[in-house]
């Protein structure tokens, strides 16, 4: 059966088939708004329409405490458009997704739903219908939810407050689409497999949006590093850097410049040899290494792949940038904490001997999971914390650094980093103890074949 739907925004007729907007056809909701920007589609009691309509993004204030590291929130007006991201295809994730969006919609009328196109394509068919669409007129009438959606780079621009349901690598994946810009306040519920940065229960959600939306909540700000990624090798290959079989790119496109919450990793990938990289700390040479790799570290990303390869846990508010070794080809270099204000260069080293291009060693960019870049020998990329660095003018380092530096450390802009909702100010203690097991006792076997917990201390 074919269904008409008048495009109410841009006015445009458009014929949808009632088929097409299922997901097993491959034609959706999604593609129709794709071809057709600033419309209103609705499908199960839900309006979906373009964030087009939506005002730009107004950043709050974090007022500060003087009793506290913590910092309160301040709406001089309160959040309007709600981006709400989600761990995909998890159907006990999209359900609270769908609770959210009808408590949003239902007790905040000025509050506007954002979602990725993505994620719309995955919930619309989760809102409850009773209605078999037959009358534009009455379909209009009916519906209930109004959802937005667009381009990232759309979402980025109208985006106040992010609301994380899944894990940690949810909120990283969502704090990736702000990655040079500022970041909205992220609140964030545990629905995922791990959540280090995941204070709230999805049980006590609608207290804690209120709270924000209220200006009461807590904040904690977590650093952000910066990677510049300087192209320097004449080594490229004929096929103009496009591998299809990898999910590395070789040549960097015009946006050199990549913002980290968790940490920056050069590896060596699915080469079976190591890698050899020269280390510059504020312009002195540190040393040469032959290793797996190498991991640039934030304080919240401490607890994550750092930690795992040796590294120490920091607490987030401790203005630092971690270096820590994977697997190095020497016993003494240990994992190093160096100053936020820091400058870090590593330099791609090629192998003696090796001309022939297929065999050159390449090095492995990833930031915060997400692969990014093949570097050749002759690359080189620039660490900095994005509370920017101190530079000497003789430094050969890249513009795009010397402008953050001078901003942020002149002006103390306290947009940088990332601002996120606290449960209550024991968050992080609470966390190590519970997910890490910080410091736990053995366990032994007592006589009636027990498991009990050897107390460490009398």
């Amino acid at each position: 059966m074919i269904i008409t739907y008048l495009l109410s925004y841009a006015k445009t007729p458009v014929l949808l088939r009632s088929h097409q907007c299922l997901k097993g056809n491959h034609i959706n909701t999604i593609q129709c708004l794709r071809r057709s920007i600033s419309t209103s589609i609705p499908v199960n009691n839900v309006s979906l329409l373009s964030v087009n309509q939506l005002n730009q993004r107004h950043i709050p204030e974090y007022v500060n405490n003087p009793h506290s590291f913590f910092k309160s929130l301040l709406w001089r007006k309160p959040p309007s458009n709600i981006l709400v991201v989600k761990k995909p295809w998890q159907k006990h994730v999209r359900k609270a997704m769908v609770k959210f969006i009808k408590h949003l919609n239902n007790d905040y009328p000025s509050c506007n739903v954002l979602v990725t196109q993505e994620c719309a394509d995955e919930i619309m068919n989760d809102f409850d219908s009773s209605r078999d669409a037959l009358d534009l007129e009455s379909d209009l009438e009916k519906i209930k939810y109004v959802i937005y959606t667009g381009t990232n780079e759309e979402i980025v621009s109208k985006t106040d407050l992010i609301v994380s349901l899944g894990g940690d690598g949810t909120i990283l994946r969502a704090v990736s689409m702000f990655s040079n810009t500022s970041v909205p306040p992220v609140l964030s519920f545990s629905l995922g497999t791990l959540g280090f940065l995941l204070p709230f229960d999805f049980a006590d959600h609608k207290r804690a949006f209120k709270e924000v939306f209220e200006s009461r909540a807590t904040m904690l700000n977590r650093e952000r590093l910066e990677c510049h990624i300087v192209k320097k090798s004449t080594n490229i290959p004929s096929n103009g850097g496009v591998n299809e079989e990898s999910i590395y790119k070789t040549i960097a496109s015009e946006n050199t410049k990549i913002h980290a919450m968790n940490d920056i990793v050069l590896h060596r990938g699915s080469l079976p040899s190591l890698i050899s990289l020269d280390i510059h700390i504020n312009g002195n040479f540190l040393t040469s290494t032959t290793a797996d790799g190498l991991i640039f570290a934030t304080p919240t990303g401490s607890t994550a792949y750092s930690l795992s390869a040796g590294g120490s846990i920091v607490h987030p508010i401790v203005p630092c940038v971690m270096l820590t070794p994977v697997c190095p080809r020497s016993l003494s270099f240990r994992p190093l904490i160096l100053p936020s204000t820091s400058h870090i260069v590593v330099k791609v080293r090629g192998k003696p001997g090796l001309s022939n291009s297929a065999h050159i060693c390449t090095a492995k960019l990833s930031v915060d999971g997400i692969p990014q870049l093949k570097l050749m020998p002759g690359d080189e990329i620039h660490v900095v914390s994005e509370s920017g660095a101190i530079l000497d003018p003789s430094w050969d380092v890249p513009e795009t650094i010397k402008t953050t530096a001078t901003t942020t450390i002149n002006n103390n802009i306290t947009n940088t980093g990332i601002w996120c909702v606290a449960r209550t100010k024991g968050d992080w203690v609470t966390g190590i103890n519970n997910l890490l097991g910080f410091n736990s006792g053995f366990r032994s076997i007592n006589a009636d074949g027990v498991k009990s917990k050897v107390e460490t201390e009398e």
